[in-house]
């Protein structure tokens, strides 16, 4: 199953068809003015005025209406429902990568949490310069995606183990001198990446220009 999560507003369009729509906050509003059915709708709805939220509610199959001051964020509650409910899903998050930097930093670790862990491999984040992937402890094979030029790397847990293979910059896990390795690049169609411990947050990037 293929999940995707619309959280705020994306700058990018939606690529490819998905089993499941959930909008979180504004991402709702967003979805339906594409003309995609909403599955689920999220959030305090503090970004959307009140004929938007109106049309949210009519517009959406299911609606979770959350308090404006809670514990978690609105994407920490989407990603609850899916745990609960398509907790083996392919899961592809737009939207979470840009705006305040606070909440681009808690998006992208929010993974680090325990009962998010289990969703790491299977999370794709992106937005029009970014693509985000984790990988947990083994080896791992990474396709050169020919939008992204750039590929990084931050060590969430996984300090002195991470290895690179096929790269313009390789690393032996005993030449470790950095949590973050940024700018790497393919030298051919997949790379080989490989961890002891903890996690690898994987940053593929390009320079912005629109898909």
């Amino acid at each position: 199953m293929k999940v995707l999560i619309v959280a705020g507003l994306p700058d990018c369009v939606i690529e490819g068809t998905y089993d499941k729509y959930i909008g979180v906050d504004r991402g709702s509003l967003f979805l339906i003015k594409q003309g995609i059915p909403v599955d689920l709708a999220v959030g305090d709805f503090d970004s959307v005025d009140q004929k938007e939220y109106e049309r949210i509610v009519q517009d959406t199959k299911a609606l979770i209406k959350l308090p404006a001051e809670k514990d978690e964020t609105d994407l920490e509650v989407a990603l609850d429902y899916v745990l609960e409910h398509f907790s083996k899903a392919e899961l592809t998050i737009m939207g979470a990568l840009g705006g305040r930097l606070d909440h681009l930093l808690t998006n992208v670790f929010l993974v680090q949490r325990p009962k998010y862990q289990s969703l790491a491999p299977h999370i794709t984040l992106f937005d029009q310069q970014n693509l985000v992937r984790y990988l947990l402890p083994g080896k791992h094979q990474l396709p050169k995606i020919e939008r992204y030029k750039y590929i990084g790397f931050v060590q969430m847990g996984s300090e002195d183990t991470l290895a690179i293979e096929g790269a313009k910059y390789p690393l032996k896990p005993e030449e470790n001198f950095s949590p973050i390795y940024a700018s790497n690049e393919f030298t051919s169609s997949q790379m080989t990446v490989s961890l002891e411990r903890g996690m690898v947050m994987v940053i593929y990037s390009g320079d912005g220009r629109k898909f």
